[in-house]
């Protein structure tokens, strides 16, 4: 962790990471950099950057990149639009400026990562025109997540989710004790209706994970649980509209078949009813055609 302080007082920091999981995927010695925040002072910023560059070579990294906070299953990227919006929940927020001031620093754009925001309640005409021919013909089941049984459908979803993530540039597995804290996590704030699971034959084969927007209550206590916080925190769920859409896949052998439709038609079926009347899907590589076709269609 590297600060920047000018007269005594911090006024920006910046955490450098070294990741062997990126070495071993992608083949390549290089360095994070995640965790940025910094006042509207170029100075102070490069001088971070430069820090962390140093960091980076002294253990033979070529590239530093970022933001990473702290690595491509966790918090990824700087918001350069859509601030008229409140953030959505596990997604970064910065102020405006932090993009003048990264670019600034010497750093260019890699890749661009998109959220495409679905902003109706209403099924898409077309999807609900063909999703009885799709389920007809498809020979897969699809069902919400058993939490009774978490421990080991968190173990089925993470192998899947390190196999379907393979189509973005921005990756690296997930390992066990990831899984393991993610899933304690983010248990609390489940709600089992709009994490589906699709089988085939007893095999796990597309999946979709989504999390109601619990930036909403987590506002609504002010930062604080105690005294009066949790019950502010449990009052405003009910407020919840908007669903985040963590991640969602198919197994390359099952493709085609329309099993990532139908995990879009039933996100609203069992949503909607809910109250959840819109969903973020984030995020989203510039290259990924696949899921940016479906997103537009939708």
């Amino acid at each position: 962790i590297l600060l920047a302080r000018r007269d005594g007082r911090a006024v920006g920091r910046i955490v450098a990471i070294h990741d062997r999981l990126w070495e071993e995927t992608h083949g390549e010695k290089a360095a994070y950099w995640g965790w940025f925040e910094c006042a509207n002072d170029l100075e102070a910023a490069k001088a971070l950057f430069d820090a962390a560059a140093d960091w980076a070579r002294a253990r033979g990294c070529v590239r530093l990149i970022g933001p990473m906070s702290p690595n491509p299953s966790d918090l990824v990227g700087t918001q350069i639009s859509g601030f008229e919006g409140p953030p959505v929940i596990m997604m970064p927020y910065n102020p405006p400026y932090h993009d003048e001031l990264i670019r600034a620093c010497g750093n260019r754009g890699w890749k661009d990562l998109v959220a495409w925001l679905l902003d109706s309640p209403e099924i898409p005409e077309r999807l609900a025109r063909i999703m009885p021919r799709i389920e007809a013909r498809g020979g897969f089941t699809l069902r919400p997540i058993d939490m009774r049984d978490y421990d080991n459908e968190v173990a089925r979803f993470a192998e899947l989710y390190n196999h379907f993530e393979l189509v973005n540039t921005i990756y690296t597995p997930m390992t066990p004790p990831e899984v393991v804290q993610l899933a304690k996590d983010l248990k609390p704030a489940m709600d089992p209706d709009i994490t589906l699971f699709v089988e085939v034959e007893g095999k796990l084969v597309g999946a979709a994970f989504a999390l109601p927007d619990m930036n909403i209550p987590l506002k609504a206590a002010h930062g604080r649980l105690f005294p009066f916080g949790l019950f502010r925190l449990l009052a405003a769920r009910k407020d919840i509209h908007l669903i985040r859409v963590l991640s969602m896949g198919v197994h390359e052998d099952y493709r085609n078949r329309g099993i990532d439709l139908a995990m879009y038609y039933h996100l609203y079926k069992r949503g909607v009813p809910k109250g959840y009347f819109g969903a973020e899907m984030s995020w989203v590589e510039e290259e990924n055609v696949a899921m940016t076709n479906t997103a537009i269609k939708l």
